[in-house]
């Protein structure tokens, strides 16, 4: 089995959660030992975290923490991933500095929604991977239109991402995601794409429409990639 490396700390709650998610989906296939992982957890500062996830300021300055990270676990693993879809606009730079492939959240998220057949999602992400339009071109490359937020949801998206960065989590949080939720539904949307990862750690429970959760794609991707 091949070792894979996280590079990870966007936020680090969710980076253990996708961690125990590898670990399991590994266990449900019957393998016969556990994987071979590495984290290298990136020390991005707090303020510089809130910056890019409230603001989407400053966010270049994250970019010297993820090449750090790249060096640190190239040498020792056979492919790498990064389990947060902001970052991602450096997919290039990193995947130039590396020496073992990234795996990409977005594309896989897109062959995830490619296989589903899905002509029309929403989006729930940080501002930043909203502004860079992170999904907008893969998507639109399979023929998938994507429908965003309106301001005032984006602006709830965002607080609650920061809040959830912070260990945060509230019935509060969960009733104003629930809200954002069902006037993307109102839309016409066929699914929703969960674009930040840290929105996994709300209650996704009694929905009617499918959250794909970019986490557990990537999860399932990594599995997949470690006997491949």
């Amino acid at each position: 089995m091949k070792t894979v490396g996280i590079l990870g700390g966007f936020g680090p709650e969710t980076t253990a959660k996708f961690y125990i998610s590898i670990i399991n989906k590994n266990r449900g296939l019957k393998r016969l030992s556990h994987p071979n992982i590495l984290i290298h957890n990136a020390p991005v500062p707090f303020k510089l975290e809130e910056d890019a996830v409230k603001n989407a300021k400053n966010i270049d300055k994250i970019l010297p923490f993820l090449i750090n990270g790249i060096r640190d676990l190239q040498d020792k693993v056979e492919f790498i991933v990064i389990p947060c879809n902001t970052v991602h606009i450096f997919i290039k730079e990193l995947r130039k500095e590396s020496k073992v492939p990234v795996i990409s959240i977005i594309e896989e998220t897109v062959n995830k929604i490619k296989s589903k057949q899905f002509k029309r999602v929403g989006l729930l992400a940080t501002p930043k991977t909203i502004k860079e339009r992170l999904f907008d071109e893969k998507l639109r490359e399979i023929g998938v239109k994507l429908v965003r937020p309106n301001k005032i949801n984006q602006k709830m998206i965002s607080k609650l991402i920061q809040w959830l960065l912070k260990g945060h989590k509230t019935a509060k949080m969960n009733l104003e995601f629930s809200k954002v939720v069902k006037n993307l539904q109102k839309a016409g949307v066929e699914a929703i794409i969960l674009g930040c990862t840290d929105l996994q750690l709300l209650n996704r429970n009694g929905f009617s429409i499918e959250l794909i959760d970019t986490l557990d794609v990537l999860a399932d991707s990594t599995v997949k990639a470690l006997v491949n």
